[in-house]
């Protein structure tokens, strides 16, 4: 087997390969990249068994056949070569010969039918969305999703299909992140996936936030399969039932405030010098069109700062973690907020006043 590829084709192949294969993994197989010269094009395969991505780029200069490679030292021998390189793969038996110019490199091959494959998918559902917008619903969320949580189907992300729209979802408990996307999903009823934490952070990687192209998403009962172009991501879905977010969500609130995101999100950062390092608590006290953020520590040390706020009611106060505040802030996009209460003591609805689409939940904590 013998073929010839561009070291740019050859990073961007292995690149996206490489976001499925583990760093330590059980068998020396899974450390592999599958190389297959067939159909008139190059296809790369890497995989975890957990998360598959495949990709397929043109021939330039090949003979058929199949091969594993090790991904890490085949991506780290291209981009040391130069730029614009070509660089020449010749493999027999279990040898791999890697060549350019002067440069000989020669790596151990492990035969294709050791390769494992995902299991057959049947595929259940099957919808278009814009790049960017599939993107948009991880992105907007991802950072409530919780990390070895116990209660393992938090650790992931939720896709919810209803025929008039999809939605994300992310929660650990402490915290909650929906994002709504208006759209026909060919579903007739609701359609709920658990997709893992790991899944989510590679998948964003390799999707792109300016490409308004469809891409084709298509769901098993434990897969999840998106083809981007000459890319494919497969991943297994997590096997659980996901909790009932809805009655995390409290209605808009008898208590809105309207807030400067901008200012807000600096006093939070200031105030949180001084809060405690286990806890991360502050607290708010919100009056006649002031909100004052306080917070203090077991060294006895305090900070205190103040801003302006469009809020006309009764003074009270409440405390939240300071860091699922500044969470929630950050993935909002408008100039202004709003953040809505029932009581001092209730979650607040943190909203974007100009995109209805993204919803931030933040649970009290006592101080």
């Amino acid at each position: 087997m013998k073929f010839t590829h561009s070291r740019e084709t050859l990073l961007e192949a292995l690149q996206a390969t490489l976001s499925a294969i583990e760093k330590k993994q059980t068998a020396p197989i899974l450390e592999n990249v599958l190389i297959q010269v067939r159909d008139g094009a190059i296809h790369w395969r890497g995989t975890n068994l957990e998360l598959e991505v495949a990709m397929s780029t043109p021939i330039i200069d090949a003979t058929p056949g199949e091969v594993t490679l090790p991904a890490r030292k085949l991506f780290d021998i291209c981009k040391s070569l130069p730029a614009e390189s070509m660089i020449e793969f010749d493999i027999q038996d279990t040898r791999a010969k890697v060549s350019y110019g002067r440069s000989r490199f020669e790596l151990i091959a492990l035969p294709a039918s050791e390769f494992p494959d995902l299991e057959d998918i049947q595929i259940n559902h099957e919808f278009l969305i814009p790049e960017n917008i599939f993107k948009q619903l991880f992105d907007s969320v991802g950072f409530a999703m919780a990390n070895q949580d116990v209660r393992y189907y938090l650790n992931g992300l939720l896709l919810e299909l209803i025929p008039s729209h999809v939605r994300s979802v992310a929660t650990d408990g402490h915290r909650l992140s929906l994002y709504t996307h208006l759209m026909s999903t060919n579903v007739s009823d609701k359609v709920q996936a658990i997709i893992p934490r790991k899944s989510i952070l590679e998948l964003t990687k390799l999707l792109r936030s300016d490409n308004q192209t469809n891409i084709k998403v298509q769901l098993s009962s434990n897969h999840l399969r998106v083809q981007l172009d000459n890319l494919r991501f497969t991943t297994k879905l997590v096997d659980g039932r996901y909790p009932d977010y809805q009655a995390a969500v409290p209605p808009q609130g008898k208590i809105r405030v309207e807030i400067d995101r901008k200012e807000l999100k600096e006093v939070l950062a200031r105030v949180a010098i001084l809060s405690n390092e286990k806890f991360r608590g502050v607290r708010l006290e919100l009056g006649n069109n002031k909100l004052k953020v306080q917070s203090n520590n077991p060294e006895q040390e305090s900070a205190q700062d103040e801003i302006d706020v469009l809020y006309q009611g009764e003074e009270f106060s409440i405390g939240f973690n300071v860091n699922y505040l500044l969470d929630a802030v950050n993935h909002l996009e408008s100039d202004t907020m709003y953040m809505n209460f029932n009581s001092p003591e209730s979650s607040a609805l943190i909203t974007d006043p100009h995109n209805d689409n993204i919803r931030n939940v933040v649970m009290p904590i006592r101080l």
